[in-house]
Formats: C-alpha cells, structure tokens, sequence
C-alpha cells in the first residue's frame, strides 16, 4: 500500500480495508498511523535481517561479506519493493518524530552490519594494514545505500547488475592498500640488495613512508 498510495495514503483505515479487518480491531495493534508506519519499517529491516541470517556458510570472507550485501541491494522485485518502503519511511521521519525511533534502528542495524563485513575483511589479507575501521565501515555504508537508492531510482525493469558491480569492487579495493604495501616492500628489498642495504633498514623506510601518508 505504501508503494501504490505513498506513506500519507497508508492510515490505520485505509489498511483495515485492504486487509478486510474492521478498524477497530486494528487499533488493538496499531493505535495511529505513525505506530502503523514505524512496525512497516522494522518488518522491512527484519525481512532483511532474515535473507541475510539464511545465507549458506562460505569459506572465503570477501565471498561472504559481498553475499550479504547483495541482500541490501535492491537486486529484484521483492528487495526493490522493500527498498523503496525502506527510503519513504526514512525520507517520512524526518517529518515525523514518532517515525524517527525505527529510523534510528534502521540506520544502526545497517551500520552494525557494516561494521560486521569490515570485521570479517580484517583477517591479515582482505583488508589493508592499519585502516580506520569505523571509517571504512561507515565509507561501505554510505556505498551501499547510494548504490541502493540509485537503483530505486532507475526503471523497474531496468538491469541492477551494475550496482553489485560497484560494491563488489568497493569490497575488493579495501585490501588495495596492503597489496600496495607488499609490492612496495618487494620492490625496495630488491633494491636494497643492488644498493647493499639491509632489510630492517628498508622496513623503516617504509614504516615511515606510511606514518607520513596517514
């Protein structure tokens, strides 16, 4: 009914008649349209939640934290229509305060899942050496909800496959820095060993290239 009416058409009557309940038995469980409208988006971040929670176990962390994305990603129809639920009630909260406590949680529970991909990617390989974590957690949020309302954006029928595209690369380029790190300290101990210097000598150099660089 939110898709088809937007928020303002979905009231405690108005979904006592699409459901063929009487009003009055409906008040029993939401007592006005902001309660109606804050569970409505709960069950959307729930119905996420439980996509994710079913997902089959995997071996490899980068295979895992982007099996969980996609499920945030407005990728078909029913995830498309939960997106566009999810983006009304966000963009309705800030009108609204009895709104803004499930906006709230909504907005935590994608952070804290953020933040659980960033903490799977920091295994010594999948994440780059002394990132800010809580940045980069914060950094693949903003990605996959950008990513999400573009999609939402564009035509129903139009091929989302680009925006799993965008976020895989986001999720692969966050062990660029410690590719780099090892490439680099290839690269110098090679010269070294032309130049006649030692090793712990070339770590130093590049302990304070990247304190420099951070």
């Amino acid at each position: 009914m939110i898709l088809r009416e937007g928020v303002g058409g979905a009231s405690v009557r108005t979904v006592a008649a699409e459901a063929g309940q009487s009003v009055g038995s409906l008040r029993h469980v939401f007592y006005s349209q902001a309660q109606l409208l804050a569970f409505a988006l709960d069950l959307v971040v729930a119905r996420a939640q439980s996509r994710v929670e079913r997902l089959p176990p995997v071996s490899h962390p980068v295979a895992g934290v982007i099996a969980v994305a996609s499920e945030l990603l407005p990728l078909d129809i029913e995830r498309r229509a939960e997106m566009e639920v999810y983006l009304a009630l966000f963009t309705a909260a800030h009108a609204d305060p009895d709104l803004r406590p499930s906006r709230d949680r909504a907005h935590a529970a994608m952070r804290g899942g953020a933040a659980w991909m960033i903490d799977q990617l920091d295994n010594g390989t999948d994440l780059a050496p002394n990132c800010d974590r809580d940045l980069e957690a914060r950094r693949l949020h903003a990605v996959i909800d950008g990513v999400a309302s573009l999609l939402v954006a564009e035509s129903a029928d139009a091929d989302p496959q680009w925006g799993l595209d965008v976020v895989v690369r986001h999720i692969r380029s966050l062990a660029t820095g410690l590719r780099l790190a090892r490439i680099s300290y290839r690269h110098a101990r090679a010269g070294a060993k032309r130049h006649g210097r030692s090793t712990i000598h070339v770590r130093n150099l590049l302990r304070d290239s990247r304190r420099r660089h951070h």
